[in-house]
């Protein structure tokens, strides 16, 4: 036999008092070992109900929280506030109810999360668990909206559900990402986080495509760390450009200098010969350089500049 209860060292007599229960609340199995795990957390279910209680000065008048998977509850004096100010914990609260008490059954049902909507979408996944209707998940997304989709799935962590239907926002990313380490939920969050900070800087997105299609990463999180480290690439435009701008790099030009000599020097060909050295590769989605530890000049799967 099995007793939850808390005890209290050399307690020398009982100090309870008389409560009231106003209002009886019933939560989902997963919602209420959250609440029993976090009680100084707000609660929407307290917010909403904490005007039901009724103040006198005799007895203490409180909510009774109960868990609809089990017998245990909680007595909960918000005092006002949006969290169990004053709260003690009941063993087998269910049996206590008497025929004439009602039960709000309208925290079991929880509302479809919403998520903040000014945020750009860069992926879309459905979760599916067993006896839940599925969820589009939508990344990137905070940690209360991540807590609200887990709670309306009434799963602990993401761990428990399955991954279906994956869709990036620019689908040529997508098909150039493995999956081979099964990430997580959390994996592709962080991914779509750092992809919504290039979303709007010019052509960033086509630098990381042609990164991705050089490096060939084989974890979401190997594409991660080259996403986060695109500081490292140049995807050249021109030839012409590309010499111009390495001249200037190697002289110490500056750009009127480097108009200057304009008609005097052919950069298309300089450009050319700088590609070849800087171990330039072609990619699908224009010709790349790897600034730091550059290319090396053959590698399986990738081809040099000609």
């Amino acid at each position: 036999m099995i007793i939850q209860a808390e005890l209290r060292r050399k307690q020398s007599e009982y100090e309870g008092e008389a409560c009231v229960v106003d209002k009886v609340i019933e939560l989902p199995a997963q919602r209420f070992r959250q609440f029993s795990r976090a009680l100084l957390a707000d609660y929407d279910f307290i917010a909403e109900n904490k005007n039901a209680i009724r103040h006198d000065d005799g007895d203490r008048h409180c909510l009774l929280i109960l868990d609809a998977e089990g017998t245990d509850g909680f007595l909960v004096d918000p005092q006002g506030y949006n969290y169990a100010r004053y709260s003690a914990f009941v063993p087998n609260a269910r049996s206590l109810l008497t025929p004439d008490m009602s039960i709000d059954h309208s925290y079991l049902s929880p509302a479809e999360p919403w998520r903040d909507e000014s945020r750009d979408e860069m992926l879309l996944m459905t979760l599916h668990v067993n006896e839940k209707p599925d969820y589009t998940l939508v990344l990137p997304a905070d940690e209360k909206y991540l807590d609200a989709v887990k709670a309306y799935l009434d799963i602990d962590v993401f761990a428990d559900v399955m991954l279906r239907d994956i869709r990036f926002k620019v689908p040529y990313i997508g098909e150039l990402i493995c999956d081979t380490d099964c990430p997580a939920v959390e994996d592709y969050n962080d991914f779509a986080e750092a992809l919504e900070g290039i979303w709007q800087k010019d052509g960033m997105l086509l630098t990381y495509a042609a990164v991705l299609d050089a490096e060939k990463p084989e974890t979401l999180r190997g594409a991660l760390e080259l996403l986060q480290n695109l500081d490292n690439y140049q995807r050249i435009v021109d030839t012409y450009g590309y010499g111009q701008q390495r001249l200037q790099e190697t002289l110490g030009l500056d750009d009127e200098a480097v108009r200057e000599l304009e008609g005097y020097m052919d950069f298309e060909k300089y450009g050319t010969d700088c590609m070849e050295n800087d171990h330039v590769v072609e990619t699908e989605f224009g010709r790349l350089r790897r600034l730091e530890s550059p290319f090396p000049e053959q590698t399986q799967g990738q081809q040099m500049f000609q």
